[in-house]
């Protein structure tokens, strides 16, 4: 599984993603010809984004050409760099159990949430049926590579139809939502060392083990 996340470089760096457009498509290249299947991971609902981006989204997806795909939503988490700078952003999903990456929880000012679900889906199509997914899928040299690739794009196919129908019949989004950090609480990115050096890391270990011994 590779996190891919967005082709735009800057907002590569605005999530502190730590690799490059081209890094992603050489890891992809690399682990197709070592017979390994790759699942690259794409981040949908950034406010800033357009119609235009989506549709450039598609055509880089199509360029990196991964044997699967899996559209998430950006999900803000309290102790990670990236919530403080949308505290302020309003929240559309006020059902917890749903920040699981598969529902839009942030409003986004360009796009509404009806029109970018349409975008997720339709790419998920797009880049199912290519031909080249579609070759791969049934006449795969390697057997273990054929049968993972059957198997998810079987349950692949379930889950589309699945998150279609909650979308339209079941999934509840507000209106007037309050923003990020009064519905969940101010950040708490400064308790968490996993961007910090190791050596950091461990004076801060080695201080906490001293005041509590």
């Amino acid at each position: 599984m590779l996190g891919i996340e967005s082709y735009n470089e800057a907002t590569l760096k605005h999530i502190k993603k730590g690799a490059s457009t081209s890094e992603d498509q050489q890891a992809i290249q690399l682990l197709r010809q070592h017979g390994i299947v790759s699942m690259a991971t794409y981040v949908v609902g950034f406010e800033e984004e357009t119609d235009i981006d989506y549709w450039r989204s598609l055509k880089y997806l199509l360029r990196y050409d991964p044997d699967q795909i899996q559209m998430l939503y950006v999900t803000p988490h309290r102790w990670t760099p990236y919530y403080p700078t949308v505290s302020q952003r309003q929240v559309i999903q006020t059902d917890t159990r749903k920040w699981d990456y598969k529902h839009q929880v942030l409003a986004t000012k360009k796009v509404p949430p009806w029109r970018i679900f349409m975008w997720v889906k339709s790419m998920e199509v797009i880049l199912q049926m290519r031909p080249k997914a579609i070759y791969r899928n049934l006449l795969s040299r390697d057997r273990d590579v054929a049968y993972a690739m059957r198997w998810y794009t079987k349950m692949g196919r379930r889950v589309w139809f699945h998150e279609v129908f909650n979308f339209i019949f079941k999934d509840k989004r507000v209106k007037n939502g309050p923003s990020l950090e009064k519905f969940l609480g101010k950040t708490l990115h400064e308790y968490e060392n996993a961007m910090s050096k190791s050596t950091s890391a461990s004076k801060r270990k080695i201080t906490a083990i001293k005041l509590l011994g």
